[in-house]
C-alpha cells in the first residue's frame, strides 16, 4: 500500500512538473514572438522616418549646389522646404546653414533675429568630417519651438570639395512617442529607439531624473549586440532595473538600435498563477490518496477506485512514451505506427503518402564545438522550427534519432513535399544558428524526399529507404539542401498495379 501511493504521488508530481515546465516555455516562446513583432515595428518605423527625411536633404543639398543661394533662391528653397514639411508627418522643420553656421533658408521662414547654428554638434561634426553621408544626432532642444527634435543633418561642400555649410531636418521626439503608445505593453514594459553608441533618442516609458540616459553599458549593447544584430534576450535594465525579455534590431542602414520588452513578472504572471493551482490540486490528490490508503484493508470499492487511478497514471505515462524527452516532437516508435497506419490507408484509397528526412549539417562537428548541451539546444531549436511547419492533425514530426528528423505527410504530393521542405531547411537556414566550424557560420539542415501517388508505390519500408537515399544525395551534393529521388540521373518508379 505504501508502495503504491509513492507510485501514484511520483507519477503525479513528475507529470504536473513537466506539464508546468512545457507551459512555462510556450509563454516564453509567445512572449518572444511578441517582442520580435514590436522590435521589427519601431525598427520599420524609425528607418522610414528617416529615409523620408534624408530623401528631402538629397533633394536640398541638389539644389543649393545647383541654384546656389542667392535671396531669390533662398526664398523658393524655404518655399520648397514648407511643401516637405506639410506633406511628410515625420518632418518637424528644414534648415540650410552656411559654413559659419548662420541660416539661409528654412521651412518655419524668415526670422529676424539670424540664429546661428555653429554650435550645434551636427555642425561641427559636418564641420571637421568630409564624410557625405547621413549624419544622425543625439536629442536636442529646437531653438524654433523648443520641443525635443533628432536632427538628420548631411554635409554641403563647394565645387572644390571644401565645406559649405549643413542641410538639417528634424524629427520630433513627439513622433515616434505617439507611434511607441499605440504599440500593447505590459504595465512595466519598455519600448526604446538608440543610437549604436546607447545613447537613447526616444523611450516608453521615458526615462525618469536620475535614471541612466545611455544603454552603453547594458548586456543589449555591451553582450548580444556584438554578436548578433538582431535578436532575443531576457536581460535586467540598467535604466530602471527592471527584467525583461528584449526584442532587439540593429539598423543596418543607420546607427540606430530598436528594442521592445516585456517585464520577465507579467510573462510568467498567468503561468505561475496556473502553476499554483496545479500544486494546490496534486497535493490535494495525494493528501486524497493517504487517506484512501488509511481506509483501503476496509473498504474494497475504494480499492477499485485507487486502482483506476493507477491505471489512468499508467495511461498518462504511455503518452509520454509517445513524445521525444529532449525536442517534445513524436519519438521513432510513434513515427514508425503512423507510417504504417497511413502508408496501408494510402494503399487502400489510392491517395498520396510523403516522406521528409532531415539531418543536421556537420553536426558531430557542432557537439565538437558546442559541447553535449550546446547540441542539445540547436536540436531543440531546429525541432521548433520543424513543428512550425507541420500544422495538419494528421501530419507527423517526429525525432527519428540522434540529429535526425522525419515528417510524415498523408495526402501529398511530391511536390507538395518539396515546397514543405524546403521551407523548413529556409527557415532553420534564417535562424541564424551559430555554428562555427560550419562553411556558412550557422546551422542547416539537408533533406531527402520521397512520396507515393496513385500511380507509384513501393513498401513502407522502400518509402523510408528512398527518402533516406535522397538525403545521402543532398550531403553529397553539397549539404544545406533538400533532394528527390528523381535528381538522381538514374532513379526509377516502381509502379502500383492498376485496380481491375
Amino acid at each position: 500500500m505504501l508502495s503504491f501511493i509513492v507510485l501514484v504521488a511520483v507519477v503525479l508530481v513528475a507529470a504536473t512538473a513537466w506539464q508546468d515546465l512545457q507551459a512555462r516555455d510556450v509563454a516564453l516562446h509567445n512572449a518572444q514572438t511578441a517582442v520580435s513583432n514590436l522590435t521589427s515595428s519601431v525598427a520599420r518605423q524609425a528607418e522610414d522616418a528617416i529615409h523620408q527625411a534624408d530623401n528631402v536633404l538629397i533633394e536640398l543639398a541638389e539644389r543649393v549646389a545647383e541654384d546656389g543661394v542667392t535671396p531669390a533662391n533662398r526664398e523658393r528653397l524655404s518655399r520648397l522646404m514648407r511643401r516637405h514639411v506639410q506633406a511628410l508627418e515625420g518632418l518637424q522643420g528644414l534648415f540650410v546653414y552656411d559654413e559659419q553656421g548662420d541660416w539661409l533658408a528654412t521651412s518655419f521662414g524668415e526670422r529676424g533675429d539670424h540664429p546661428n547654428n555653429s554650435d550645434r554638434n551636427y555642425f561641427i561634426y559636418h564641420r571637421d568630417h568630409s564624410d557625405p553621408g547621413v549624419h544622425i544626432s543625439p536629442v536636442v532642444s529646437s531653438r524654433t519651438t523648443g520641443e525635443a527634435i533628432i536632427p538628420i543633418s548631411r554635409r554641403l561642400e563647394h565645387a572644390d570639395g571644401s565645406f559649405a555649410g549643413v542641410a538639417l531636418a528634424t524629427i520630433p521626439v513627439s513622433y515616434f512617442e505617439t507611434f511607441f503608445h499605440r504599440l500593447s505593453l505590459d504595465g512595466k514594459g519598455v519600448i526604446f529607439l538608440a543610437m549604436r553608441d546607447g545613447t537613447i533618442l526616444v523611450r516608453r516609458p521615458a526615462s525618469a531624473p536620475g535614471q541612466a540616459q545611455t544603454l552603453i553599458n547594458g548586456e543589449i549593447f555591451s553582450r548580444y549586440l556584438p554578436r548578433s544584430r538582431q535578436g532575443t534576450a531576457m536581460v535586467t535594465s540598467v535604466v530602471d532595473g527592471v527584467t525583461r525579455l528584449y526584442g532587439y534590431s540593429e539598423s543596418e542602414q543607420f546607427p540606430l538600435v530598436a528594442a521592445a520588452g516585456l517585464s520577465r513578472e507579467s510573462i510568467l504572471a498567468d503561468w505561475k498563477l496556473d502553476a499554483y493551482r496545479d500544486t494546490l490540486l496534486v497535493s490535494a490528490v495525494i493528501l486524497l490518496l493517504c487517506l484512501i490508503g488509511s481506509v483501503l484493508y476496509r473498504q474494497v470499492r475504494q480499492a477499485e477506485r485507487a486502482k483506476t487511478r493507477l491505471a489512468d497514471a499508467y495511461l498518462e505515462l504511455e503518452s509520454l512514451a509517445q513524445s521525444d524527452s529532449l525536442t517534445g516532437l513524436a519519438n521513432r516508435r510513434r513515427f514508425d505506427a503512423a507510417l504504417q497506419v497511413e502508408f496501408a490507408r494510402a494503399l487502400r484509397n489510392r491517395t498520396s503518402l510523403a516522406v521528409i528526412l532531415f539531418d543536421i549539417d556537420l553536426f558531430k562537428q557542432y557537439n565538437d564545438a558546442y559541447g553535449h548541451l550546446g547540441g542539445d539546444e540547436c536540436l531543440r531549436q531546429v525541432a521548433q522550427i520543424i513543428q512550425r511547419f507541420v500544422r495538419r492533425p494528421a501530419d507527423v514530426a517526429a525525432r527519428y534519432g540522434g540529429e535526425e528528423f522525419v515528417v510524415l505527410l498523408p495526402d501529398t504530393d511530391i511536390a507538395g513535399a518539396l515546397t514543405v521542405a524546403e521551407q523548413i531547411r529556409y527557415a532553420v537556414s534564417e535562424a541564424g544558428l551559430a555554428h562555427r566550424a560550419a562553411p556558412l557560420g550557422r546551422v542547416t539542415i539537408s533533406g531527402g524526399v520521397h512520396a507515393i501517388d496513385r500511380a507509384a508505390a513501393t513498401s513502407a519500408l522502400g518509402l523510408l529507404e528512398t527518402a533516406d537515399a535522397a538525403l545521402y544525395l543532398a550531403k553529397q551534393n553539397g549539404r544545406n539542401r533538400v533532394c528527390q529521388e528523381a535528381d538522381r540521373p538514374t532513379a526509377s518508379v516502381v509502379k502500383l498495379p492498376t485496380r481491375g
